[in-house]
């Protein structure tokens, strides 16, 4: 399996962005993963920049503060499901200060919720990849926090 996250917003000088590509690397020691960053623009050139680069294989799931929300060990379970049900691909797209356009969160097989929160896009891959790496580590047997 292989994660994508598709994520509006420019590459810039940002701890939080510093932050997201430490725990990219610590997921990729578990699965292949890559950060898409796409400039930001009109909610409709959004949805065109992420329709471009969204795969057909790819199993999407949109971040969204209305989504499902999971705990680590849900989360695990989840991905665990996806993995045994055979997705190889999984694109987790990230929308901008406006959020995911409609029509992206229509393609999206699932909606995924890290906080009822509205969060900065660029802490929400932080989130995002930090609880990647943690379900990771339950699916591997691994502690996922320290008492």
């Amino acid at each position: 399996m292989r994660y994508r996250l598709l994520c509006i917003g420019r590459a810039a000088a940002d701890p939080l962005l510093d932050a997201a590509e430490d725990y990219r690397t610590r997921l990729s020691r578990f699965v292949a993963t890559e950060i898409v960053r796409l400039r930001e623009g009109t909610p409709t050139t959004e949805r065109d920049a992420l329709c471009k680069r969204l795969a057909p294989d790819d199993f999407i799931v949109a971040l969204c503060e209305r989504g499902t929300e999971l705990d680590t060990l849900g989360l695990a379970a989840y991905l665990g499901d996806l993995a045994t049900r055979g997705v190889r691909s999984v694109a987790f797209v990230v929308g901008g200060a406006d959020g995911l356009h409609a029509d992206i969160k229509k393609k999206a097989k699932k909606t995924l919720a890290l906080s009822r929160l509205t969060l900065p896009h660029r802490l929400a891959q932080v989130v995002l990849l930090e609880q990647l790496y943690r379900a990771h580590s339950v699916l591997r047997g691994q502690p996922y926090h320290r008492a």
